[in-house]
């Protein structure tokens, strides 16, 4: 609608459960964070389900479903920006997958934000990305250090990756 609001603002009225609706115009309020990363989690994980089945490729995504991935991407970077660590780790997972977008450096700092949070899940992928030296130095030792921090939070992959280091 063009009217703005701080982001306090909304969300208290949200709280309130007052009509998703400017108050100004009665146009629909957006989303906010959470909304944005629901809406666009919902279109990658249809879009990650047909790259599952085999209906589609990464590399050639139908021209409709590659419109709708530029809207994730979209969405959850305006969230990861915002510090949605979830988005975060979606947007990573999006740019570390073999695609057109893949970007291994941006994946690593999209995974090191919430990794360093205490996101078991990101703390597991960015021992992986120093394990494999991608978007970053190949090293061992980092890759065994957010592994261990993983696995004292009872992720068991990680707990696999930890003892398969030690045992090489």
């Amino acid at each position: 609608c063009g009217h703005a609001y701080c982001g306090a603002c909304l969300a208290e009225l949200r709280t309130k459960k007052v009509a998703q609706a400017c108050p100004m115009c009665r146009a629909e309020l957006p989303p906010g964070l959470d909304g944005l990363y629901e809406l666009a989690c919902r279109a990658n994980l249809r879009i990650w389900g047909m790259v599952d089945r085999g209906e589609a490729s990464w590399a050639s995504l139908p021209a409709a479903a590659q419109e709708e991935m530029d809207e994730v991407v979209a969405m959850l970077t305006e969230a990861a920006e915002q510090g949605h660590m979830m988005a975060q780790f979606y947007l990573a997972d999006i740019y570390a997958v073999p695609s057109a977008r893949q970007d291994y450096g941006r994946a690593f700092e999209l995974y090191r934000q919430p990794a360093q949070q205490g996101n078991a899940r990101c703390q597991f992928n960015l021992g992986n990305m120093y394990r494999n030296g991608r978007g970053c130095e190949q090293s061992h030792e980092r890759a065994a250090e957010w592994w261990a921090k993983a696995a004292e939070q009872g992720d068991a992959k990680a707990q696999h990756g930890l003892g398969t280091a030690y045992q090489d």
